[in-house]
């Protein structure tokens, strides 16, 4: 546990150098990617929706940051999601490595672990 943790704390420090400040903050939370079958695919997507393009695929069982809608600059952590015409929530992702790769995810296959303010 405490080397996940340790692993974590690596590539959110990398992310935050090499992804733009706005959404990946140190108030991000972290999620586990959560479906039936560990390794199978869940679709990332341009925007908050199914209508929108599938720019990449991360495998149930992995970890993505989800970007912080800190607009107001406050100590609480409010992860950035949108909802889709059907009411469908969305989150911003990147994933944990370090590269500018962001997409949206539906929150069905999210599995929020947040820090406390």
């Amino acid at each position: 546990m405490l080397v996940k943790i340790a692993l974590i704390t690596i590539f959110t420090s990398q992310l935050t150098q090499s992804v733009s400040a706005q959404s990946i903050t140190d108030k991000s939370c972290v999620a586990d990617i959560v479906g039936e079958d560990i390794g199978s695919q869940v679709n990332i997507r341009s925007g908050a929706g199914s209508i929108f393009s599938v720019v990449g695929t991360v495998s149930v069982g992995n970890l993505v940051i989800v970007a912080n809608d800190d607009q107001n600059k406050s100590s609480v952590v409010s992860p950035l999601s949108r909802k889709d015409s059907e009411g469908n929530v969305w989150y911003l992702t990147t994933r944990l490595r370090a590269s500018e790769y962001k997409g949206w995810i539906k929150a069905d296959f999210l599995q929020l672990k947040c820090p406390n303010p």
